[in-house]
């Protein structure tokens, strides 16, 4: 990253979820950690959202704050040609900051040398 270039925090399906689940804004959480900030989804992500709205009212009601949330802060959705979320993130780990709550994922992001942005007691964003 150059010196005036924004960190991209790229967003995990279960971290949006996680928006309205627990009452969180992790969009202020990480600008606060780490400043002016860029965010990404991979459109696998912004698919897996619709798919869950499917699955119930609670599910729908998750993933429309987490879709409002990410138009009002300006998240850019991103083209891939990977076919699962997971995939994606790895892809973009080298660039972006990972925000999720997932083991397996967290683990992947970690050891291609990846930052990950994680919810702690469901309540504050914190580098894992």
């Amino acid at each position: 990253m150059g010196k005036n270039e924004k960190p991209i925090v790229a967003l995990d399906t279960n971290m949006l979820l996680n928006i309205k689940r627990f009452n969180v804004d992790i969009f202020a959480q990480a600008r606060g950690l780490l400043g002016a900030c860029e965010f990404v989804v991979p459109e696998q992500v912004v698919s897996e959202l619709e798919k869950m709205a499917a699955r119930g009212a609670k599910l729908r009601k998750e993933a429309a704050v987490a879709r409002e949330l990410l138009a009002k802060n300006g998240a850019k959705v991103l083209k891939t040609r990977f076919s699962g979320a997971d995939e994606a993130l790895k892809k973009l780990a080298p660039e972006a900051i990972v925000a999720t709550n997932d083991k397996a994922l967290k683990d992947s992001v970690k050891e291609l040398g990846g930052r990950v942005l994680q919810l702690r007691q469901r309540k504050y964003l914190e580098m894992a």
